[in-house]
């Protein structure tokens, strides 16, 4: 049997080589010694001066948004749940975006990521912004199709999970259902069923409504071939504003609180309930729920109505909640290790 110095050796030489690191060996050197741990730290180094260089990358943002975030981390200025202080707006101006990109890269930014999503995708105009943003500020804005932002949030949400899962988005244009099994990525579907789209073309304050618009969420899923890919799945992962918010408000949280959303189950029965409580409340009650930013005030009884119609539609009895979604899915997939979307 190696000892862990022997190990260690092993694999240094191995990845030097342009070999990887196997998950047990991993994990192994977790458990390393007192005693060998210097020798890890120096073998670390020497990768990282192979591979890396004696460089750093520095990662700066412009908050397109301020002081308005419905998470509670207490290390952060940004929570909207605390007075730190800080300078508090909805979104900058296209101007001002746009200079702030400028400066960046005259700053010596050698990547600047930007995506859109759904807004972009149905704009009719929205490839001509994106060639807009490219030319007076350098920066590339990549339009993400239905089946890429389903992937991305795929990854985000689901991570490596050993058994066949399917995670559900459900944004402000679009609702994306992808499943896979671990990074290996198999049915992906983009719905134009949006919690804000879905507000505006249905009125969700009347029992006429919300049957309109569950029974647009029906016609839709017909169209596909979902029933034939949900017999496998093991575990059902929901992401996006709509079910977090659920979450907290199934909790009746006070501050959003992460930790208690994260892996929070949600059964069908308490999305039935939800939806049925908050559809006949005013704008102001809803307001004053707990666990609901009042910002989703206006806009959560659709996003709530079409997870009620998928649960309904798939004969789902829970969903499991993930606080990780489309950003932390491009940062892994895309920025980091660049993948291309199956």
């Amino acid at each position: 049997m190696e000892s862990g110095c022997e190990q260690i050796l092993k694999i240094t030489d191995r990845i030097l080589d342009g070999g990887e690191i196997t998950e047990e060996e991993a994990k192994a050197l977790i458990r390393t010694t007192d005693e060998d741990t210097m020798l890890l730290l120096a073998c670390a180094d020497k990768i990282r001066q192979k591979f890396s260089g004696r460089s750093v990358d520095l990662c700066a943002i412009v908050n397109a948004r301020s002081g308005r975030c419905q998470e509670d981390c207490k290390f952060c200025a940004q929570s909207a749940r605390y007075d730190t202080g800080i300078d508090n707006y909805t979104f900058l101006p296209e101007e001002e975006v746009m200079k702030a990109a400028q400066k960046a890269k005259e700053a010596g930014a050698d990547e600047i990521f930007a995506y859109g999503t759904s807004i972009m995708r149905d704009a009719g105009n929205g490839p001509d912004f994106a060639k807009l943003v490219e030319e007076t500020t350098g920066v590339k804005v990549r339009i993400l199709s239905g089946t890429e932002e389903a992937y991305y949030s795929y990854i985000g949400a689901a991570g490596t999970p050993g058994v066949l899962t399917a995670v559900v988005d459900i944004g402000g244009g679009s609702t994306e259902i992808c499943m896979g099994f671990g990074t290996d990525v198999g049915m992906c579907h983009s719905f134009q069923l949006g919690c804000v789209r879905c507000s505006k073309q249905f009125d969700t304050t009347t029992a006429r409504g919300l049957s309109m618009l569950k029974k647009h969420c029906f016609e839709l899923f017909r169209t596909t071939d979902l029933m034939e890919y949900i017999r496998n799945v093991k575990r059902w992962i929901g992401v996006g504003g709509t079910v977090t918010s659920l979450a907290a408000m199934i909790q009746k949280l006070d501050v959003y609180d992460s930790e208690k959303v994260q892996d929070f189950v949600i059964r069908q029965e308490n999305v039935t309930e939800a939806l049925k409580k908050l559809s006949a409340m005013s704008y102001d009650e809803r307001c004053r729920t707990k666990g609901l930013m009042p910002e989703r005030a206006d806009i959560i009884v659709a996003g709530i109505a079409i997870l009620d119609s998928l649960m309904e539609y798939l004969a789902l009895s829970e969903i499991t909640v993930s606080d990780r979604d489309l950003s932390e899915g491009l940062l892994d997939a895309d920025v980091l290790v660049p993948n291309e979307p199956k």
